[in-house]
């Protein structure tokens, strides 16, 4: 009995050595394969040239595998960057030739402006892949011409009609037609100046020979039947006046269709008065039949008007005027003397009634400018 007891004390205790030894195997085997790994992944990180040891943070606790996750992490990191560096290089590359192409066409449109010709070339980004050509847009520059300003012509023709009233003292008389032209230019926008030439005559009969100044013959009737039979009841008369003015006007409205206008002017005149029969006859020692009287004056006048315009060069005008001689009888003349001819007397009486009255007349006329 005490053998089998021994026996089995032997054998348990060897049992147990060789579990112990085991499992120390075991342990130890593991260990190494732990150091192995570590080892190589120490390895790897120091033979890399893209990253120092100092760049990995490496804790104690840290098992390989985590380990090899964080240099991975960090290469990939790496990676991005590189990528995007090298992104942004062709980025800046593509830029360049995109400004120096649109900096050519730029200068040779300038180019172009100088031959009064533009063609713009769009370009086309630059691009890796294959770029079909640009369109080239061409555009010209056509001339417009500048509107024509318009011009007013100031140069002035106006014949006229009208008629004239002459007042005087003893005297109130209406004249036949009268007859103008006149010649202006525009100074000034709103100023004209001009000359004119007018004609006038009137029809008058002293018939109670209001106008006779018999004189010393004051005692004769020289008006007797055969003056009457000659010349009939009360001797007719005819009288002529021509005038030359120059003349001045002011338009109270530059640019419109109707211009009125107020002006004024200083005129010369001549005047004739003639007996319309001029059959001869003699009584009382008198030859009557050849008389006449011319004289000259020199006037003013106001005038108020309108200009209408129908056209660039047609229009029309309407003229109120007064008129009155500042001075009479210049340059008289007569073929017979009023001192032993009564009826020459009656021409000069009228001439000078007529010429100290006041005349105020209406004239329309057609206005051509050019």
């Amino acid at each position: 009995m005490k053998l089998r007891a021994d026996n089995r004390r032997s054998t348990f205790m060897s049992l147990f050595l060789a579990t112990l030894i085991v499992a120390s195997s075991a342990h130890t085997t593991s260990l190494r394969a732990q150091d192995d790994v570590l080892d190589e992944a120490q390895d790897a990180l120091a033979d890399s040239d893209a990253y120092d040891m100092d760049q990995i943070e490496i804790e104690g606790k840290l098992s390989p595998s985590e380990l090899l996750k964080r240099r991975r992490e960090k290469l990939e990191e790496r990676n991005k960057i590189m990528v995007e560096k090298k992104i942004e290089d062709i980025r800046v590359k593509q830029e360049i030739a995109l400004t120096n192409k649109l900096q050519g066409a730029f200068n040779s449109s300038l180019n172009n402006l100088n031959e009064d010709k533009v063609q713009v070339v769009q370009a086309a980004p630059v691009a890796p892949a294959p770029v079909a050509p640009a369109p080239i847009i061409e555009t010209r520059i056509v001339e417009v011409p500048a509107p024509v300003e318009k011009v007013e012509k100031k140069s002035k023709i106006i014949p006229s009609l009208g008629t004239n009233s002459i007042k005087g003292d003893r005297i109130d008389l209406e004249s036949n037609v009268t007859l103008g032209i006149a010649a202006e230019t525009m100074v000034t926008p709103q100023v004209a100046v001009g000359v004119g030439v007018g004609y006038a005559s009137l029809d008058l009969t002293d018939v109670a020979n209001d106008f006779v100044n018999l004189g010393s013959y004051n005692n004769y009737n020289y008006y007797n039947p055969g003056y009457t039979n000659t010349y009939g009841n009360g001797r007719a008369m005819t009288y002529k006046k021509l005038t030359i003015e120059g003349n001045a006007k002011f338009f109270f409205i530059e640019d419109s269709m109707i211009k009125p206008y107020i002006g004024g002017a200083i005129s010369f005149n001549r005047s004739t008065l003639k007996y319309e029969n001029t059959n001869s006859y003699t009584t009382g020692g008198v030859n009557f039949g050849n008389e006449d009287y011319g004289s000259s004056a020199v006037g003013g006048a106001a005038k108020l008007g309108a200009e209408i315009s129908f056209s660039d060069t047609i229009g029309a005008n309407l003229e109120f005027a007064y008129a009155k001689n500042i001075t009479s009888g210049i340059s008289k003349s007569s073929q017979v003397s009023a001192a032993t001819n009564p009826d020459q007397g009656r021409l000069e009486n009228v001439s000078r009634e007529i010429e100290e009255g006041s005349t105020t007349s209406i004239q329309a006329g057609l206005v051509i400018k050019f």
